[in-house]
């Protein structure tokens, strides 16, 4: 698995916003509607706070099991329903796995159905799992999942936003997360930490080795600051330093043309247009350019 950690300068906003667009959409129906219970949201360890066997997080629309050792993963919910007591959570992934939580304070319980049991025959006897809160957890694993798992926190929202298709909401919903000290404008460390957590709920969403996800967090900490600094460099148009959202969706949002003439009326030009051969050696000179500039910009080969 490849990290996310291209110095592309549109890198990290468009994974953010594919992560959100790919979000199911939810079908019709009474099992449908309701999120996770709140009270079964949040952050539970699975052992002793010291020094956990396991991490659980739950949102309203998804949740990432984090075990000591093994897979990581992450899996987005494409409905819910109240069966036995508990909230069965169905995820969207191909097998639909199936969660079962029942939330009681500061305590967590879960289960895993296995896949021959029928929705309407839960919670059966599938084994259960218990989960605490915690008022801290180890440094190691905080440094590893804090900067994931607080962009996942506000995935749900961003999906929201992002739910329309329109580039406006969608890439405010993310800038507001990323605008870390309310000043409207990113930082190159505030859009560096947006690179983080997308690596690491994108590592999630496809499943990964605990060792894996180490080295992908580890190296979209310096490749996080350098498509910082390429998106800044790129999108910086009254060179603050700073990136403000109305700089990033300059052109964008709304696209030019839509409400009739891009710009006014061209004056009139003296002369005859210019000649063919003329006009393509200009061009010329500037598909050549191109084709020089064409690794730097992520465009396909020609």
């Amino acid at each position: 698995m490849t990290p996310m950690t291209s110095a592309r300068p549109f890198a990290a906003l468009a994974a953010a916003a594919a992560l959100a667009l790919a979000a199911p959409a939810h079908a019709q129906g009474p099992a449908t509607a309701a999120p996770i219970p709140p009270a079964a949201q949040g952050l539970w360890v699975n052992g002793a706070c010291s020094d956990p066997d396991a991490l659980l997080f739950v949102t309203g629309r998804a949740w990432a099991l984090l075990p000591r050792e093994g897979a990581q993963e992450l899996w987005r919910v494409e409905r819910t329903d109240q069966t036995g007591g508990f909230t069965l959570a169905v995820a969207d992934d191909p097998d639909r796995t199936r969660l079962l939580l029942r939330a009681d304070g500061t305590r967590l319980e879960t289960r895993t159905p296995s896949a021959k049991q029928a929705d309407d025959q839960l919670p059966g006897d599938a084994p259960a799992i218990e989960w605490a809160r915690c008022a801290g957890v180890p440094t190691t694993l905080a440094a590893l999942h804090g900067e994931g798992l607080a962009f996942l926190g506000a995935l749900d929202g961003i999906e929201a936003a992002c739910a329309g298709g329109e580039a406006a909401p969608c890439l405010a919903a993310l800038f507001g997360w990323a605008d870390l000290t309310r000043d409207g404008v990113l930082s190159a460390a505030e859009i560096a930490r947006l690179v983080r957590g997308v690596t690491h709920v994108a590592m999630l969403a496809t499943g990964t080795e605990v060792g894996d996800l180490a080295a992908a967090v580890g190296a979209s900490a310096v490749g996080g600051l350098a498509a910082a600094y390429a998106l800044i460099a790129s999108l910086d148009y009254d060179a603050s330093g700073t990136l403000s959202l109305a700089e990033l969706l300059q052109d964008r949002s709304p696209m030019p043309g839509l409400a009739g003439p891009a710009s006014p009326p061209a004056p009139s030009v003296a002369g005859p247009p210019l000649a063919g051969a003329a006009l393509a050696g200009q061009l010329g000179a500037l598909r050549t350019l191109l084709d020089q500039l064409g690794p730097m910009l992520g465009l396909p080969p020609r």
